[in-house]
């Protein structure tokens, strides 16, 4: 399946009360773990010895102690990243709370953090703007038992046991969690040991709350560590010769390439990768051209900053790189390589709404200029001045391939990379996740009976459940397209399509209709579901829509309503459960 950035909306209704949650249609890509860090007696040191790092300084709700902070201090703001995760507890100074949705954590500038639930401490180090599973051990590495065994840990303690939309660790867990005792990271009977904790856990708020395996956690938090240090940097090197460089992480593989060129007009050099960025405190590694004999050997001293050492053949020097764009709110972020008339790097975030902002360096011309476009689809376009960018991406195998023109200059060329899930997104079925809910107050009444997101997790898959009791119908709506002010589904082209497919189980059956913009009432093409006990897969002809619109008009397609219009007998419940989504050349 192609993957796509569409903006969508999941809508609940039930009688005349409209629950409008607002989507957004992208790949279910998911590139995270969780964290955590050592402590008891038998667990590594705690790692201590990294440099602080000053971080932005937005807001985060935290209690202040000012007994034990000085009124003078400088309190910043860091992301305990694997995965986001809300509900971690951190201490640092007088600053305490609990992270947030997206990891937020506050810290006094050069003050040690500690992170902890309940009676558990993860660790401690020294505050900055990011941290990681593997900066709370000494030495610590994705090859840690002990970092491997943290991982496991949070992602046991999620709410939902979907990774991909971060790790909530719910309230009613946190609570529990204060008569934990202290646990091993390092022991190597860590599964048993858990086990009366993740009886608790379930105890607590119901989840399922399974330890995954040490393998996994390891593939997690080597894939969060590559995606948090990758990008695009710039700077200079110097000492035997000076001269300019620009770095590109790519976060699938770890792999740094780039350009070198020295000062007065030298030639343009590309680097390729010869060691692949380390999952470690230190993420050095090694990029280098065979043919000119030079090597560039770095590392990051901040998720943004990159220092090193170079030599070729006899001459030597040290560089310094810096973040080229970038954005840590941003729900994906990529980066390229481009080649051609000119040369150079570009970096750019992919937001929720599907816009794409970031920048590119033109290492010919030694320019660094803004650039912005959208996602639609698999396509990428993007403008820089009278530069154009056209792509294709995947999202959940984080590859981009492209060309670039610019018709001032008569220049052109191609540009390759990488990209991946930087913060957590919300569940999808083939793209759709529900991102906002709607301005409609009738929304407040509905949510207690269907719950606040009709996506969940079954048996390991994300599906829209919604549940109910209709009086006299209820529904459960999908537009594909943006929505207004007023929360209607805006209109959107399918003319190039021609059928729908779904997998769907229902305990009655169901009216599939297809809706145009602002359109009520009757006047609705539709087709019936027969009632399925199991998950049953169908696609669906849009010449088999009837009724309504005579033709059927697919150029202004706002949504698809799944009309639930009777209870069960058995129960008295109208169940529906939509496991797959997909529209012919859309998705």
């Amino acid at each position: 399946m192609q993957q796509s950035i569409f903006s969508a909306f999941l809508n609940i209704h039930e009688g005349n009360m409209h629950n409008k949650f607002a989507l957004v249609l992208l790949s279910s890509s998911v590139l995270v773990a969780c964290g955590g860090g050592g402590g008891g007696d038998k667990s590594p040191p705690i790692n201590t010895t990294s440099t602080p790092v000053v971080s932005s300084s937005s807001s985060v709700s935290t209690s202040t102690s000012a007994s034990s902070s000085s009124v003078s201090a400088v309190v910043l703001q860091g992301q305990f990243k694997d995965t986001s995760i809300s509900g971690l507890h951190f201490v640092s100074g007088g600053q305490s709370g609990n992270t947030n949705s997206t990891g937020t954590f506050s810290y006094e500038e050069g003050k040690d953090i500690t992170f902890s639930i309940g009676g558990i401490t993860l660790g401690t180090t020294p505050g900055k703007a990011l941290i990681t599973p593997i900066h709370l051990i000494a030495d610590g590495s994705s090859d840690s038992v002990a970092v491997q065994n943290m991982v496991r840990f949070l992602l046991m303690l999620d709410a939902d046991g979907y990774a991909g939309n971060g790790l909530q660790i719910s309230n009613k867990v946190q609570t529990a969690a204060a008569s934990w005792a202290q646990i091993d990271f390092a022991a190597t009977d860590f599964a048993q040991n858990l086990t009366t904790i993740m009886s608790a856990a379930t105890a607590a708020d119901g989840g399922a709350h399974q330890l995954p395996t040490a393998d996994l956690a390891k593939k997690h938090i080597e894939g969060t560590h590559a995606c948090n240090y990758s990008g695009v940097f710039k700077g200079d090197f110097s000492g035997d010769s000076k001269g300019k460089i620009a770095l590109v992480a790519n976060p699938a593989s770890g792999d740094v390439s780039g350009f070198s060129q020295q000062e007065n007009g030298g030639a343009v050099i590309e680097l390729s990768d010869v060691k692949p960025l380390d999952y470690n405190q230190a993420t050095a590694f090694e990029t280098g051209n065979s043919t000119d004999k030079s090597s560039f050997i770095g590392s990051f001293t901040t998720a943004s900053t990159i220092n090193g050492t170079w030599k070729k053949e006899n001459a030597t020097g040290a560089f310094t790189a810096n973040r080229v764009g970038g954005s840590t709110t941003a729900l994906y972020q990529f980066s390229a390589s481009f080649n051609g008339s000119e040369s150079g790097l570009l970096a750019f975030n992919i937001d929720s709404a599907n816009k794409v902002t970031g920048s590119i360096y033109n290492l010919t011309t030694n320019e660094t200029q803004s650039l912005t476009g959208n996602v639609k689809g698999p396509n990428l376009n993007v403008t820089v001045g009278s530069n154009k960018l056209q792509g294709l991406l995947n999202l959940e195998a984080g590859t981009l391939t492209g060309t670039w023109s610019d018709s001032t200059k008569g220049t052109s060329g191609t540009f390759t990379g990488g990209g991946c899930q930087l913060n957590p997104a919300p569940l999808t079925i083939n793209g759709f996740h529900s991102w906002k809910i709607g301005s409609d107050p009738a929304s407040t009444q509905l949510i207690p009976t269907s719950g606040t997101d009709p996506l969940i997790v079954l048996d390991g898959s994300p599906v829209a459940r919604v549940r109910m009791t209709v009086s006299p119908w209820g529904e459960m709506s999908f537009p594909i397209a943006a929505f207004d002010s007023t929360g209607e589904a805006e209109t959107i082209n399918l003319s190039g399509s021609s059928f729908i497919e779904i997998t769907y189980k229902a305990n009655q059956k169901v009216n599939l209709q297809l809706r145009q913009y602002a359109v009520h009432g009757g006047t609705h093409n539709q087709i019936t579901l027969p009632a399925a006990s199991e998950f049953t897969t169908v696609t669906i002809p849009f010449t088999d829509f009837k009724g309504g619109l005579t033709p059927l008009d697919l150029t202004k397609v706002a949504k698809f309503n799944f009309a639930l219009l009777s209870n069960n007998t058995t129960d008295g419940y109208a169940e529906l459960i939509v496991k797959g989504f997909k529209i012919d050349k859309f998705n």
